[in-house]
């Protein structure tokens, strides 16, 4: 489960319901606001399609304002299409320029143990998260201070999997669809590795480690 709360911004509302992940929901195109088109982090929110005062504040909302949004992020193999946040909770009488941009990755884990450096002190490493009971890989980038630089080298491994906490940064190089997308991580967590044991007696019985040749029926 991959927890966001944030303040996003309405474009606009599908007016019609879509299908997905065997669901109906309403969806819109929203963002959170940044300094730049090319940097506005940008998701598909869908609300399940069901009467009641969510999907009503949802309907109600007008382009142009902001929400504060509680959900869940669903990522996807196709980087150029923005995530998908099925919202939770939705508070659309909030100020127009609060900002929220929180998020709890709970199944994401390293795929690469190089610790690259980035500009103003910043180090970055490769990490994916699937979908729920998917085979499907979606790859970013972990951001964090070079102070962590340690915890880093200590716990990175591929495939150990890891909570990250931290916002969200999207940066579309000349405004392209696919962006470069990065967790600017405040903290994270691993389990620990466990010691490998002997191998374990398997009794005074001959012929476990021997292969014989395929017969010719």
């Amino acid at each position: 489960m991959n927890f966001i709360a944030a303040t996003v911004e309405l474009q606009s509302i599908s007016p019609d319901p879509v299908n997905a992940y065997g669901l109906s929901y309403r969806a819109a195109d929203v963002v959170v606001p940044a300094g730049g088109n090319n940097s506005e982090v940008r998701f598909r929110a869908l609300v399940y399609d069901r009467e009641g005062p969510k999907l009503n504040s949802f309907n109600d909302w007008k382009v142009g304002n902001r929400a504060l949004v509680t959900g869940n992020i669903v990522f996807s193999d196709d980087t150029a299409k923005p995530l998908d946040l099925i919202i939770s909770t939705i508070e659309t009488n909030v100020p127009q320029d609060m900002f929220c941009n929180q998020i709890v990755l709970g199944n994401a884990f390293f795929g690469d143990d190089q610790i690259k450096d980035r500009k103003n002190g910043t180090v970055a490493t490769k990490i994916g998260t699937t979908l729920d009971n998917s085979p499907v890989t979606t790859w970013l980038y972990l951001e964090t201070h070079e102070s962590r630089r340690k915890k880093l080298s200590e716990r990175i491994r591929k495939g150990r999997p890891i909570c990250v906490q931290g916002y969200l940064r999207e940066y579309r190089k000349d405004d392209s669809d696919s962006p470069y997308r990065a967790v600017v991580c405040s903290d994270f967590t691993t389990r620990k590795d466990k010691e490998r044991g002997g191998e374990r007696s398997r009794g005074s019985a001959a012929g476990y480690t021997e292969v014989d040749p395929s017969p010719d029926y």
